[in-house]
């Protein structure tokens, strides 16, 4: 029988939790979307349920409570590979006095936040649909929310919080334990290079102990620069007087994982000092001074203040700035940019705002072009008023022409592509991408019950025909398969669906993606 590897997941139990709390938010305003679209009933009570289902699923006693979740659906046949995630530092802002004491306050924001918003999408929802079902599932989350936010206010000075080093120690122990109980669990290290700043531990050290030694449980390294740091920080890419992660993990061959999506989870604070270069108005820069995003974290733009601190300090570009100075390391791009950034690339689908464009902004973005580009690229706009309007009746040869131009005059921004384009790149032979958390589908009727489900499958299917399969065997060779267990369940299928969904896509290129693909990253 084949072994599968999930090369991302996570296992975290009931402490990491409350962080999620700021994705139930990001759910209930997609279900507030839906309620402006033509939805049934049935269909809207499926996203509500899946919400309440996760919270409940999730929120266990243990770690092993937890992957045996996980494992009801592998069945001991996929091998996982679950990723620590350091949340010490996530509102930190390098203030040792008043260290990550903001949190309880912002939390209790993101309660106030949901207080606020699930009676309001409650009464959306009742004037268009009539439904005592609804109604119930709607006072199920508020049920579910008010036990988090009782069991928050309960904690006391013994408990693991989710911002302290003592939650981190735990996720170390619980891992540690696992892998030596399971040996289908792989668990990768998180490094936050703040820790070193602190002068709490020496991270190269730190990564010899728990992954290089004989008796090291861990088989990776996992890196979520959004949390509050830059790929490029001189802990990670080395100094005079250390040789840094990355030149340990180059040299031992040592696998990386790094969040790489504009969504997700990001540093809670407003105000961020950096080591390291970010991207700024298009342009990479090593800032003299803190950072101050435009958007706060606790607000009901959370998804905007997200994607603003993923740009500004995970961007691909600055990735591949590690890429040159360390060509050889083993590094997987998770998410692939984001089932949505995927879709968009394949499909060359334009960003609203570059269908209808100032004429002096459009000719200054086209200015540094060929004379045959600037030709495509004109061609593809009417003029009227002063403004360059996309035309509507593009093939899709001249829809990826045109497309690829305005990515060059970087009109547009793709994170799929950029990943795409490192990870092809023969000068990094070791670079790969994960297609975890892949939630862009449908709600369908199950053909073996009348019972709604989320299914992938259709959009996965226009993924593996529309790109993978025109792929070169080498470029293949880079794709992985992922579940980010258990975020994906908050915004799309079960688990078991999940899985079944990306078999069925791939056909026989699954073993390509889950068994071939992923043994050679984890160099097993």
């Amino acid at each position: 029988m084949t072994t599968y590897y999930d090369i991302h997941c996570h296992i975290f139990n009931k402490d990491v939790i409350i962080r999620r709390l700021v994705n139930v938010v990001q759910s209930l305003l997609a279900i507030k979307d839906l309620v402006d679209k033509d939805v049934t009933s049935a269909e809207l009570k499926f996203k509500i349920d899946g919400i309440n289902r996760t919270l409940e699923e999730v929120t266990q006693e243990s770690s092993e409570d937890v992957f045996e979740a996980l494992d009801k659906v592998y069945r001991g046949n996929v091998v996982t590979t679950p990723l620590m995630f350091d949340l010490t530092y996530a509102d930190d802002n390098d203030d040792d006095e008043n260290q990550n004491k903001r949190y309880r306050k912002r939390i209790k924001r993101v309660f106030w936040l949901l207080s606020v918003a699930l009676p309001f999408i409650k009464r959306r929802v009742n004037r268009k649909i009539k439904s005592d079902e609804l109604s119930k599932a709607f006072d199920k989350i508020k049920d579910n929310v008010k036990k988090f936010e009782d069991s928050f206010d309960r904690k006391s000075d013994e408990e693991v919080e989710i911002f302290d080093n003592a939650n981190y120690a735990q996720q170390i122990a619980d891992l540690e334990y696992l892998a030596e109980k399971y040996e289908t669990i792989k668990p990768f290290f998180s490094i936050d290079p703040r820790r070193e700043y602190k002068g709490s531990v020496n991270l190269v050290d730190k990564l010899k102990e728990k992954i290089v030694a004989d008796d090291g449980k861990f088989t990776g390294v996992k890196l979520y620069a959004p949390a509050g740091f830059s790929p490029t920080d001189p802990v990670l890419m080395g100094t005079s007087n250390s040789p840094g992660i990355y030149a340990l993990c180059q040299e031992h061959n040592i696998p990386i994982t790094v969040h790489n999506s504009n969504g997700g989870f990001a540093c809670l604070s407003s105000v961020l000092k950096v080591r390291g270069d970010v991207l700024l108005n298009g342009n990479i820069v090593k800032p003299k001074k803190p950072l101050v995003f435009d958007e706060r974290f606790f607000s009901r733009k959370v998804h905007k203040a997200i994607a603003e601190r993923a740009k500004k300090l995970n961007h691909p570009q600055l990735w591949e700035l590690v890429m040159k100075k360390f060509p050889n390391l083993t590094i997987n791009f998770a998410h692939f940019g984001g089932s949505t950034q995927i879709m968009d690339y394949i499909n060359y689908n334009f960003p609203d705002e570059q269908k209808r464009v100032d004429e002096e902004e459009f000719e200054d973005a086209i200015m540094s072009l060929s004379d045959k580009n600037k030709a495509i690229i004109r061609k593809a706009y009417t003029l009227k008023r002063r403004k360059r309007i996309l035309r509507d009746d593009l093939t899709i040869a001249e829809r990826a022409e045109v497309w690829n131009a305005l990515y060059r005059t970087g009109f547009i921004d793709n994170w799929a592509k950029a990943i795409f384009d490192i990870i092809k790149n023969p000068k990094y032979p070791n670079a790969y991408t994960d297609l975890s958390c892949f939630s862009e589908g449908t709600i369908i009727e199950s053909p073996d019950s009348q019972d709604l489900i989320f299914s992938i499958r259709e959009t996965l299917s226009t993924f593996k025909n529309s790109f993978f399969d025109k792929l070169s065997d080498y470029e293949k060779s880079k794709i992985l398969y992922g579940s980010d267990y258990y975020l994906t369940q908050f915004f799309g299928p079960s688990m078991e669906q999940y899985f079944s969904d990306f078999k069925l896509a791939f056909g026989d290129d699954f073993e390509t993606i889950a068994s071939i693909n992923p043994k050679k990253f984890l160099n097993l």
